[in-house]
């Protein structure tokens, strides 16, 4: 009779755990990219409505910076 070799753990058992970890760090690193995507549109946007302001204020005003020959 062959005695089978056994091992005090099985492999699907950890194998699990281990993808788990896995996408657990696919899913934190599309979430963290998300989250800068997400700050650098909203910092773009702050910043050209701020210039949209300030040119519109300017050419209401007559304030030129261009030299007129």
């Amino acid at each position: 009779m062959i005695k089978k070799k056994s091992s005090i753990f099985k492999v699907n058992a950890y194998l699990y755990p281990l993808v788990m970890g896995v996408f657990m760090l696919y899913l934190s690193l599309i979430s963290i990219y998300v989250v800068q995507y997400t700050i650098k549109i909203k910092t773009l946007d702050n910043i050209e409505s701020y210039y949209d302001d300030k040119i519109k204020h300017s050419i209401l005003k007559g304030d030129y910076s261009e030299k007129k020959y």
